[in-house]
């Protein structure tokens, strides 16, 4: 028989999951079938004290198949993570220095004993954003850029689409008119513009 385990899932506010499509709640879901205990909490929530990580806002919550009301929270509680048998960053980022001080704080637990999941220094240092630079033998046409002007002449020097007139100029695209690859190619553009607007704003 599987023994019954105590799961801590650190996760963005209940309420606003959308529980048809979340990962998460899907898998909160799944251990609660099995007869597991399921529990939350914020990222807030995790302190260290006196060399011990602690959950100030941990909840067990009763999970259900109702999208619309999936879950009920008991009471909140102040737990050490060492209370549960394991615990699971599923937080997506901003990538943010509080969300930094959290892997940090999770790397301690793991060192006292903790089960983390994911390793809290891979969800750190390995960004799922950069990754694809460790494969380029398996990666399409790609930059990693800082400047708009290297962004709007890497998307300039894409190949034509058929259809597509040559030669591409990003900074004559509007996305009123344009659909597929161009749309998004419009996106960016137009994000550039509005980064490059504040980045001239006087502070």
């Amino acid at each position: 028989m599987t023994r019954k385990l105590k799961l801590l899932f650190i996760l963005d506010p209940l309420e606003g999951l959308k529980a048809y499509k979340d990962s998460s709640i899907a898998m909160m879901r799944a251990a609660a079938r099995r007869g597991h205990e399921v529990w939350a909490l914020q990222r807030a929530g995790l302190t260290w004290r006196e060399g011990v990580v602690i959950g100030t806002g941990c909840v067990a919550l009763e999970v259900g198949a109702d999208d619309a009301a999936w879950y009920r929270a008991g009471e909140a509680q102040a737990l050490p993570l060492a209370a549960f048998d394991a615990v699971l960053m599923r937080q997506d980022p901003p990538f943010d220095f509080e969300y930094v001080t959290a892997t940090w704080l999770l790397e301690r637990a793991a060192q006292a004993g903790v089960r983390v999941f994911n390793d809290p220094r891979a969800v750190r240092d390995h960004s799922e954003k950069i990754a694809i630079t460790e494969f380029p033998q398996f990666t399409a046409t790609t930059l990693v850029a800082r400047d708009p002007a290297d962004i709007h002449a890497f998307i300039d020097r894409l190949p034509i689409r058929p259809g597509e007139t040559a030669p591409r100029d990003t900074r004559r695209f509007s996305t009123a008119d344009a659909s597929g690859s161009t749309s998004q190619a419009a996106n960016i553009a137009e994000a550039l513009d509005i980064i490059g607007e504040k980045e001239a704003q006087p502070a």
